[in-house]
């Protein structure tokens, strides 16, 4: 088992007020499951769910809404502006479970697609700690379609947020 350390800022601490009761709902959903082979399904499930939404045209998301565009001025946002946050969602299901354990490959799986670097950690330590470990979490990456579809909408967030960081640090380098 592998310690979780408390985020060193909270996605409510930084995500809009009327954000929170969203982010809650996510989280309630999750903790109703028995075990992480049931709570990882949810949150694949969740995100995919949300994503696919996301890529309906904002026309059709505001229909299912009954909303007009002065009422949400996100609804215009698609499914790259989504993807964006897809981590911040998790990361946010992840605190509201308020785990102090890594203690499985599918609880490990999903820490490692928070935005939080302390759930990555924890994850990554967790791995580290047994080669079979790591193993199982391989495993779950190759075989879990949802976890699969899920983490492959992630990674072009992940690629972009590299490519600023190290643009930023190069031009940082430079002057």
């Amino acid at each position: 088992m592998t310690a979780i350390p408390t985020p060193a800022r909270s996605v409510f601490e930084t995500s809009p007020e009327r954000l929170h009761p969203f982010l809650k709902s996510l989280s309630d959903r999750v903790v109703d499951g028995p075990n992480w082979l049931v709570r990882k399904k949810t949150v694949c499930d969740l995100m995919l769910g949300l994503d696919a939404f996301f890529a309906l045209p904002a026309a059709e998301r505001r229909a299912m809404l009954n909303e007009t565009a002065e009422e949400s001025p996100d609804s215009e946002q698609g499914p790259g502006d989504f993807r964006r946050v897809l981590p911040l969602y998790v990361a946010a299901i992840l605190e509201g479970l308020k785990e102090e354990r890594i203690s499985g490959a599918e609880q490990a799986a999903v820490y490692l697609l928070s935005l939080h670097p302390e759930h990555k950690e924890a994850a990554e330590q967790w791995m580290l700690a047994d080669p079979r470990n790591a193993k199982a979490v391989r495993k779950i990456m190759r075989t879990d379609r949802r976890y699969a579809q899920l983490s492959k909408r992630m990674a072009g967030h992940w690629q972009e947020m590299l490519r600023k960081g190290f643009a930023t640090e190069g031009g940082a380098q430079g002057a």
